[in-house]
């Protein structure tokens, strides 16, 4: 019975596509007129520009990719009205609001990864200290280029030398963690991917999932594969030989497939994990790296948390 119903209404569409005239498809479809074709071929095509009209008054009330009208496989995919060889095709892709739905499922999943919390989203560019800003120009201006101009849906390789990551580093208090995370936060604004994390806690996860026997491939996946890794307080965790592996690991994934890191340490790149020097390798490869994937800066200054310290018979 399927089969015989499938049939007729087939049938009826074939019948009722000579209700239509050419000039009602080029009324109802803009694009079609840009195409120049004959009558003849919109009536050859009749069948396929009827779906059309469908499509257009479902995605004309378009609620979102959740509330989608159209049903089965075809939800978040939209049918592009095409020519080839004198035929009227379509070419399928997926529909804006459906590639809206993965990027925030995107997001979502990434904070389950992340260290930010909800006082880190106060850190602007606009309330970053303009002492700091006008001391260090070059510095301030490449992490607003960064912020304002990378673009995770373009190619990495054709933004790899505009769009290097970053090493900022310099002694405690002076806004190299603010300075990031205005970077991390206009980045969520752009809605572009990005993870924050002190690599103290990296490290403290991953050795939480090894002593209870979890597997720690998603989340070295994830910090590897991340379009934007903003590691705070680099090289200042405690270091052995595990986690030694674990941040090569990420680095050199992301170095190798010029995906952006962002760094703040304390410390310049060539004084990092000096205490294995003469243990490892690793250190030296690490650094290397580093200073190919990113533009390094240093910010000075006072500590600024001192500043807000009540001190009692001062």
């Amino acid at each position: 019975m399927e089969h015989i119903g499938s049939a007729m209404g087939i049938a009826a569409r074939l019948k009722g596509q000579f209700d239509y005239s050419p000039d009602y498809f080029r009324e109802r479809l803009p694009l079609l007129r840009s195409f120049d074709v004959n009558d003849q071929t919109i009536k050859r095509g009749a069948i396929l520009l009827l779906d059309l009209i469908k499509q257009e008054r479902i995605c004309g009330n378009c609620q979102g990719y959740d509330k989608c009208g159209k049903e089965g496989d075809s939800k978040g995919l939209y049918d592009y009205l095409d020519l080839y060889q004198d035929q009227l095709t379509v070419r399928t892709g997926p529909c804006n609001p459906f590639l809206k739905h993965i990027e925030m499922r995107e997001a979502s999943s990434l904070r389950e990864f992340s260290e930010k919390t909800f006082t880190d989203k106060e850190y602007r560019f606009e309330n970053f200290p303009q002492e700091q800003a006008r001391k260090h120009p070059e510095l301030y201006a490449a992490a607003m280029e960064f912020a304002s101009g990378y673009d995770h849906r373009r190619n990495p390789l054709e933004q790899a030398a505009a769009f290097k990551g970053l090493y900022i580093f310099g002694s405690p208090g002076v806004g190299k963690t603010h300075l990031m995370l205005a970077i991390c936060n206009m980045l969520d604004d752009r809605q572009v991917p990005n993870i924050f994390v002190r690599a103290d806690t990296i490290f403290d996860k991953l050795r939480g999932m090894a002593a209870s026997g979890q597997d720690m491939e998603a989340v070295l996946e994830k910090y590897c594969t991340v379009p934007v890794l903003a590691i705070d307080e680099f090289a200042q965790e405690r270091a052995n030989e595990f986690t030694l592996d674990k941040m090569f690991r990420i680095i050199n994934h992301r170095f190798s497939n010029r995906l952006p890191t962002l760094f703040t340490s304390n410390y310049e790149p060539p004084a990092v994990y000096k205490t294995f020097y003469d243990s490892t390798k690793t250190v030296d490869a690490m650094i290397s790296r580093i200073v190919q994937m990113t533009r390094i800066g240093r910010l000075t200054g006072k500590d600024a948390r001192l500043s807000q310290v009540e001190f009692l018979d001062a």
